[in-house]
């Protein structure tokens, strides 16, 4: 199953997804005012916490690794989506037997500033950091 808060935006082509079994797997929840941008998954319990802004196309697993970048250190985190976090599409080099890829991850790039209430698009949002979707 999955919890969505109130005022949560929803554009195009998003897909949530909850689980129903095995019995421990945690819901998918997406907290009060966050904006869902077109084409995001948010899937596998992941939790996206109050008034977060994902970018068109972010994909969310248990297992995706989510960086923040807006500092001089970035941060890792899985399964959850800090507060207020302005969150884009990325990708990262891993190594494997056949060589070097580059596989997705979710990149934290910013914080929703106070000025962006809960009324604002997710285009003016993303604006605010100069990301284009």
């Amino acid at each position: 199953c999955a919890q969505i808060g109130e005022n949560v935006h929803l554009s195009g082509g998003v897909g949530i997804g909850g689980v129903l079994e095995p019995a421990q797997a945690a819901p998918v929840i997406i907290e009060d005012n966050c904006f869902i941008g077109s084409r995001c998954i948010v899937v596998e319990g992941v939790h996206v916490k109050k008034e977060a802004v994902l970018g068109a196309n972010v994909v969310l697993t248990k297992s995706t690794k989510i960086f923040d970048v807006s500092g001089t250190k970035p941060i890792e985190y899985k399964g959850v989506i800090p507060e207020r976090s302005v969150v884009i599409p990325g990708n990262y080099k891993k190594t494997f037997s056949a060589g070097e890829f580059f596989v997705p991850c979710a990149l934290i790039i910013g914080r929703r500033k106070e000025s962006t209430d809960t009324k604002t698009s997710l285009n003016d949002a993303l604006r605010d950091f100069n990301i284009s979707i």
